[in-house]
């Protein structure tokens, strides 16, 4: 099973994270499966790959007290053994991480990847 695991810490006004995030998760090809809370979860849309490749993501956010600084952990994992570094979920975590990074409707601070 691939697994990929980063934090991001982004400054945005909490109103308009949802909206930001899921758009981040369209452009990369995901499909916001559930929400409830502080967490998320997404899956690659069906079609593009076989199904051990499909790409899942759990996504949990963490407000930071008295700031706008806001935490994402991310996880992106799927059933396909990662028999080279360059796998699908390697390539989808690579997509997202960076769209998160560049997105210009936040302030990027770190991440931990």
């Amino acid at each position: 099973m691939a697994r990929y695991t980063g934090i991001f810490t982004v400054a945005v006004d909490v109103e308009n994270l949802l909206l930001i995030l899921t758009d981040i998760l369209s452009y990369c090809g995901f499909e916001v499966a559930y929400i409830q809370g502080n967490y998320l979860m997404a899956s690659e849309v069906h079609g593009q790959v076989i199904f051990s490749q499909l790409v899942t993501l759990d996504i949990n956010v963490g407000i930071v007290t008295n700031t706008e600084k806001i935490k994402i952990n991310l996880v992106a994992r799927n059933e396909e053994i990662p028999l080279k570094s360059d796998n699908h979920c390697h390539q989808k975590f690579d997509l997202l991480s960076k769209s998160i990074i560049e997105n210009s409707n936040w302030e990027f601070i770190d991440s931990i990847i």
